[in-house]
């Protein structure tokens, strides 16, 4: 369980530091009794209680997880291992949303690539067909990858790699992706998906996308007809970008601010919502905006992509 953790987040291990600014500890076992305190949420999946800086997610008995936020430490329980990857996997997540915000970045629910000296990032929602887009642009020996899922993003709109995973609903059987060692990510109360880290193809991954061109893309998908791919003004992607950087609609961004955050935090929801608008403004500012209207032809959809990003290595 720990060495999938390591692969799922293998871009950003390191030296060990004596002093860990954040530490979450597993336990394959069944969770202790949560102590009388009143609920200050009821979810689908689980109820929240808070006790002063601790925070319990009750998962109807079957996992807990333990927050401690003033330490940032954080203890899971569970006897299903599966479940217990999976909660563990939303907490590095949330701790590591903390930590960027504090360091002046913020994750953009979308897929970012490259080429020699252009950037893309293709904003789309979940299921929205990203995977398989990379999928196909990768055919291409010069497409590397900044993130299949949330690329970040700092102060002045620049675009930094975060290549934590990669899913899709099948592994694929051909292609650089091939070459991965593939899991299935067995998920509660979402389909099952497989998952690999992109730690054996390094050659494929851009750890220095900020300093090049930017291509800013708000995808939207056709129920039928052709792809097009067409350039709008930057006021026209306000829209996805509040849906998808400012909110944060990916689904760990979703979960983490339902279980982070109460009424009593509103004032720090707004903070970060003003951040990340300043952020977004930047973003787009920097950029040559594009709507991208996807049709059901997946190879269209790539050529169409990959056909902007070689005309603008070309300019």
């Amino acid at each position: 369980m720990l060495q999938k953790l390591r692969e799922e987040f293998h871009f950003f291990i390191g030296p060990e530091v004596p002093r860990p600014q954040a530490e979450i500890t597993l336990f394959l076992a069944p969770p202790p009794a949560v102590p009388p305190m009143l609920a200050v949420k009821l979810l689908e999946n689980c109820t929240v209680y808070r006790q002063g800086r601790k925070r319990y997610l009750d998962y109807f008995g079957e996992a807990l997880t333990i927050q401690d936020e003033h330490r940032r430490r954080v203890e899971i329980y569970s006897t299903d291992g599966a479940r217990l990857f999976e909660l563990a996997f939303l907490a590095v997540h949330s701790l590591l949303g903390e930590m960027l915000d504090l360091t002046g970045l913020v994750r953009l629910h979308g897929l970012g690539i490259s080429l020699k000296r252009t950037s893309a990032v293709v904003l789309l929602p979940s299921k929205g067909g990203k995977s398989t887009l990379l999928t196909n642009v990768l055919r291409d020996p010069d497409v590397k990858i900044i993130s299949d899922d949330m690329p970040l993003c700092d102060r002045r709109g620049r675009i930094h790699p975060f290549p934590s995973k990669i899913s899709l609903e099948t592994p694929p059987k051909e292609g650089p992706l091939s070459r991965l060692t593939w899991h299935e990510f067995r998920r509660r109360h979402y389909p099952p998906k497989w998952t690999a880290s992109l730690g054996a193809i390094p050659e494929r991954i851009d750890q220095q996308p900020e300093d090049k061109k930017l291509i800013l893309v708000a995808g939207f998908r056709l129920s039928s007809g052709s792809s097009s791919l067409f350039p709008v003004e930057r006021w026209k992607m306000l829209g996805p970008l509040l849906e998808h950087m400012v909110m944060g609609f990916g689904l760990p961004q979703i979960l983490e601010m339902f279980l982070r955050f109460d009424l009593t935090d509103l004032p720090k929801l707004a903070h970060h919502g003003v951040v990340r608008a300043i952020y977004a403004f930047n973003l787009a500012r920097n950029a040559k905006c594009y709507h991208f209207h996807l049709g059901p032809d997946r190879a269209q959809n790539s050529k169409l992509l990959l056909e902007l990003m070689h005309e603008q290595e070309a300019t």
